[in-house]
């Protein structure tokens, strides 16, 4: 069963129990369905990180994957491949190495995609008003410069421009159109 299966199937269990509850079938759905994509994914990657590198290296690049995403946006994959290639990734960055010169051009270009096109994508944590998005945008850059300038952390620099990819207007929005 996928996760979205899972997340509708518990959806539609609670309004089952509960039809008079709060929020539609699509909301709790949506929901459920984050909760289950944020746990399956540091299950999976504690379980890769076991098998292909170490638990706690690929903890840190999810959780620094996890927070520039946060503020930047990006564009989204369903729920179980989200889960499984966000896993994965986090437990192979810790087996790249990158050095110091390497490390500077990664979080230079992150800035300058973060810069240009964050947030993109946005979820609807923050509404779309002017001075969110500026926050947002800041505090994205702010988190990059705050590895570049002093954590210095190479796995944290590829986490970061993987997900700075994510934001670039390359990818089309849901129904096929460019972004």
């Amino acid at each position: 069963m996928t996760l979205e299966k899972l997340s509708r199937h518990i959806a539609l269990k609670i309004k089952q129990y509960d039809p008079d509850g709060p929020g539609s079938v699509e909301v709790l759905e949506y929901g459920i369905g984050l909760k289950l994509n944020l746990y399956a994914g540091i299950l999976l990657t504690v379980l890769f990180g076991v098998l292909f590198s170490d638990v706690l290296s690929a903890l840190l690049a999810l959780g620094a994957f996890i927070a520039l995403r946060k503020f930047s946006g990006g564009v989204h994959l369903p729920i179980t491949v989200c889960s499984i290639v966000t896993g994965l990734g986090a437990a192979i960055l810790p087996l790249i190495g990158v050095d110091g010169n390497m490390r500077l051009i990664l979080d230079t270009a992150t800035i300058a995609a973060l810069l240009a096109f964050a947030p993109h994508h946005f979820e609807v944590v923050y509404r779309a008003r002017e001075e969110n998005v500026m926050l947002a945008k800041l505090t994205a850059i702010g988190l990059v410069l705050l590895n570049l300038l002093w954590i210095q952390s190479s796995i944290i620099s590829m986490a970061f421009a993987i997900q700075a990819v994510l934001i670039l207007p390359i990818f089309p929005k849901k129904g096929g159109v460019p972004s």
